[in-house]
């Protein structure tokens, strides 16, 4: 009698997306039920504490909390490789849900990536399992690089310490 294999292959599967080199750099989803998440995050961390430093976020959250985040599930992490393997950036997406609709939201950007190919792929995948759309906040270039994408201004943000 024949029986099902029974094990870990989901777990196994290192990426859950993956783009062939697009001008020298790939892109994946790490599949975050890969023992190796840890290490890709390991290797992550001098690009998220680059970008936590530009964005002068680190009242907020540091390098370590996005990766705990990650670990937990809660977040999604891609890289983007050089033609040897080498990470040369790391995204961290982060969801958020409201009552009439669901969306993803770029938490971190750090590293090398040509967004006019990683963009579309980001936006694909996560429209095609359900999310409406992809928020990003940042600094005022980030307005200049996104528009030629289709994004829009949407509002400031204003913040003050109670």
């Amino acid at each position: 009698m024949l029986m099902a294999v029974t094990g870990t292959q989901e777990e196994e599967k290192e990426f859950i997306f993956t783009t062939p080199p697009q001008h020298g750099l790939s892109y994946k989803l790490v599949n975050n039920n890969n023992i190796v998440i840890r290490k890709y995050l390991s290797e992550c961390l001098e690009h998220l504490n680059n970008t936590i430093e530009k964005g002068n976020v680190d009242y907020l959250y540091n390098a370590e909390d996005l990766a705990d985040r990650v670990v937990k599930k809660a977040s999604d992490l891609w890289l983007s490789f050089d033609e040897e393997g080498i990470i040369k950036g790391c995204v961290v997406i982060g969801f958020c849900f409201y009552p009439r609709t669901k969306g993803i939201l770029a938490e971190a950007v750090g590293g090398e990536f040509d967004f006019p190919k990683l963009i579309p792929v980001l936006e694909k995948y996560y429209k095609d399992i359900g999310y409406d759309f992809f928020e990003m906040t940042g600094r005022k270039g980030w307005e200049r690089k996104m528009k030629p994408l289709g994004y829009d201004f949407k509002y400031i943000t204003l913040r003050k310490n109670l």
